[in-house]
């Protein structure tokens, strides 16, 4: 997939504007009205090209928009055998956006690097984080899901604080952050 040569260069004028944090979306926005429209084709171009560092500004701008079709795009590179990006930052915005289509990609997000997250499994608290943050029935059933013993204890144990259900589970706050 290729852009059309108009449609690139806005793209790159966007890209200079943005700070890769998300601030400045709404002047941006303001600017580049129709960038609210395109930014999810240029994050899959930029994905496809492996540009990770635009596909990371793009993604953080599109956030406060809920631009259309963010989730998909976002959702597209975690399920993709893509390397070299910052997976944390895509969960992260998928729970940012409440995206209800992603808790299955977040879950395998998930069960797929549980054995390289250890010992301190930042990503799969990320993950723990964005369904929270989702928060429907099948985001939940995911975060109880994790609480079995087939997760490590420091993930079940996140978990369960997500789910407020921590002490009924019979964990110890001080084992498990000590």
């Amino acid at each position: 997939m290729t852009l059309p040569e108009e449609e690139k260069s806005q793209a790159d004028l966007v890209e200079a504007l943005a700070d890769g944090s998300g601030r400045g979306a709404r002047s941006i926005a303001a600017g580049y009205p129709e960038a609210t429209e395109l930014i999810a084709s240029w994050i899959r171009e930029a994905a496809h090209a492996g540009n990770w560092t635009r596909v990371d500004k793009f993604a953080n701008l599109a956030a406060p928009w809920r631009a259309p079709g963010l989730g998909g795009a976002l959702q597209e590179i975690l399920d993709s055998d893509a390397v070299g990006f910052n997976k944390e930052d895509l969960v992260e915005i998928l729970g940012e956006i409440r995206e209800t289509d992603a808790i299955a990609c977040l879950f395998r997000v998930a069960e797929g690097s549980v054995h390289e997250d250890a010992p301190a499994y930042w990503l799969c608290q990320k993950v723990i984080s964005s369904l929270g943050e989702i928060g429907t029935p099948k985001a939940l059933e995911c975060l109880r899901r994790m609480t079995t013993r087939s997760w490590p204890d420091v993930v079940r144990w996140h978990a369960a604080v997500e789910l407020g259900v921590e002490d009924e589970l019979g964990f110890d706050e001080d084992q498990m952050l000590g």
